[in-house]
């Protein structure tokens, strides 16, 4: 008899990232000692999640102009949306209060001469964020939270037509966890390895987004009937070569210009790119401009750090060393001298986000973060429609969420028992791979005659996603026939193929749980894709078949349910509400 830990709190976060800690703390603050929160991370939650390896800037913060200026630039930066004004502008409005909390709270912050915050471009700030992750953990822990470490949550409990908590499994010591809780918040982070990684074999997880974020907040809202939306969008990360670390503390941190192999600053000298913003065209744009250039064969790209701001050179290593020691190392090995010779830059591989230049996520009544499904908050990556908040907005985000989970809960009475036949049904789900393994015969090699392992299994959904889905291979462009093909790949693994998936122990369980989490994923991306017929996100999502906009048909806002049932989505259209005036192809500021 598999042992069970049963827990009952008030409030339940999924996810002890920077979202998550924040939700926490705020929670305390603004509640005072009578409710009960629990946090539930897969990994220890002082050193897990996106900013476990630490952070040099943040790139949200209103250094010039108005929170609607901000909004006007993020808009702008996914060129003129569909975003969700309204929750931006409760970020916005914050935004330079919570920065201002986490520097009292000991995150060191860059200051220049006069002492004002040291500026990285129009809406960041330089920060020395190597600790920032144990940070935002201590915060959680002082505000009283009961962390469960290593517990990954696999389901959340839904009842009586709103959410009562979760279940999960020790990665550990496999116990089931069943946490019942009054409201529950999901901040467990983006998606990673829907597409193929560049490299294969033991480096198959060497990527810019934190591999372990398996799209779980995605797939677990999506299971539980929320609406979801934005997965028309992905981030296509500019990246230096080989390490994967943000091109941006070259271009922004030491004004290093983006330069083709024939060394043209093409971005600022070739009429077609100026004309889209030059140097500070949208975002999906510079992306878009890179991979025109290679396809020409103007390629590689490079940042020419030789042309870079010397003062800023002299820094430029301890700023890496903040967040990505391995490109330090990496220059080291390579006897590569940034102020001699350009750095090589080129595109990850496509990922989900709600928080950076992308907007997958649940969708949100009004600005109180919470979904469709009464009981069930989303924030962080998890929420959609509401990009370019990074962290210090997810810190922002977090806290909004917390305030108006406490409000929802005043006055609510106690909530029912929980379903005995639905907490066993999602015991016996959550270890179906381990018991298949137990039910297994084997080849000589050791492999199952009749399973499928969890990376056998990602391999054939990366390679279907890469090559069917708008991946490398293709510079990212996408059509329906690509899709219809990648459609029936997908519905193979989801409906024929999980039921062959096996683990041997805890470890692959995990394993397992990312790829059917993924999976979820997969299908979520391309419906919404194959729903929007337009290119609206030039760069992110560039359809060859319909390579123009739509706005007759397509400048709103896109959601989907789930059908258990014939597993098919819903789609349903809400309409761009404009609180910003302005072109929202123009920034402000």
């Amino acid at each position: 008899m598999r042992e069970r830990v049963q827990i009952d709190t008030d409030i339940l976060i999924i996810g002890g990232g920077t979202a998550g800690c924040l939700a926490a703390w705020e929670i305390r603050r603004v509640a005072g000692s009578h409710l009960r929160i629990t946090i539930a991370d897969r990994a220890n939650v002082r050193h897990s999640g996106s900013l476990a390896a630490g952070q040099n800037a943040l790139n949200a913060y209103i250094n010039q102009g108005t929170p609607e200026d901000w909004v006007a630039y993020v808009r702008y930066d996914l060129l003129g949306g569909p975003v969700r004004e309204d929750i931006l502008l409760s970020v916005g409005y914050e935004l330079n209060e919570t920065v201002a909390l986490m520097e009292r709270q000991g995150l060191p912050i860059k200051k220049d001469n006069q002492g004002r915050y040291l500026r990285r471009g129009k809406w960041n700030i330089e920060i020395n964020g190597r600790w920032l992750k144990p940070l935002t953990a201590k915060m959680a822990e002082r505000a009283g939270a009961q962390v469960l470490n290593w517990v990954y949550i696999t389901e959340l409990l839904c009842q009586e037509g709103r959410c009562m908590g979760a279940v999960g499994f020790g990665v550990r010591d496999g116990r089931f966890y069943v946490i019942r809780a009054r409201a529950v918040l999901m901040t467990a982070g983006g998606a990673a390895g829907i597409w193929r990684s560049r490299y294969e074999g033991d480096a198959h997880h060497r990527m810019w987004y934190v591999p372990f974020n398996n799209g779980a907040s995605y797939a677990m809202m999506k299971r539980a009937g929320a609406e979801m939306t934005g997965f028309d969008t992905r981030m296509i990360p500019l990246r230096i070569k080989d390490t994967y670390a943000p091109a941006g503390t070259l271009a922004i941190g030491v004004n290093a210009p983006m330069v083709n192999a024939m060394g043209e600053v093409f971005m600022l000298e070739k009429e077609e790119y100026v004309r889209m913003g030059g140097h500070t065209a949208p975002t999906p744009v510079r992306v878009w401009a890179c991979y025109r250039e290679i396809a020409a064969g103007r390629g590689p790209i490079f940042m020419d750090t030789t042309r870079g701001d010397p003062e800023k050179m002299a820094g430029l290593r301890e700023q890496y060393l903040d967040m990505s020691p391995t490109t330090v190392l990496y220059w080291a090995a390579h006897d590569i001298d940034p102020a001699r010779e350009p750095i090589e830059i080129e595109a990850d591989s496509p990922f989900l986000v709600g928080a950076h230049a992308a907007c997958c996520g649940a969708w949100t009544i009004g600005i109180t973060r919470m979904t469709t499904i009464p009981g069930l908050f989303a924030s962080g990556e998890a929420l959609g429609q509401a990009p370019s908040r990074y962290i210090s907005g997810c810190w922002t985000c977090g806290r909004i969420a917390g305030r108006h989970m406490v409000q929802w809960l005043e006055g609510r009475s106690a909530e029912p028992e929980l379903d005995p036949a639905l907490v066993a049904q999602l015991e016996t789900r959550t270890f179906a791979p381990l018991e298949r393994w137990h039910r297994q015969e084997f080849f000589t090699n050791g492999k199952p005659v009749q399973g499928v392992l969890p990376r056998e299994m990602e391999a054939y959904m990366q390679n279907t996603m890469e090559d069917y889905c708008g991946g490398r291979i293709h510079h990212f462009t996408i059509s329906e026939p690509y899709l219809e093909i990648a459609r029936k790949r997908l519905v193979r693994l989801r409906r024929d193929q999980l039921r062959y998936l096996v683990a041997r122990d805890l470890f692959e369980l995990e394993r397992a749980w990312d790829v059917i989490n993924r999976l979820d994923c997969c299908q979520l991306v391309i419906e919404h894709i194959s729903y929007r017929k337009e290119t609206r996100y030039l760069g992110l999502v560039t359809r060859i078949d319909y390579p123009e906009r739509n706005d007759a048909e397509y400048d709103c806002f896109i959601c989907s349910v789930w059908h258990p049932e014939t597993d098919t989505l819903v789609f349903k259209k809400y309409p761009y509400e404009q609180i910003v005036p302005g072109d929202r192809t123009r920034e402000t500021v």
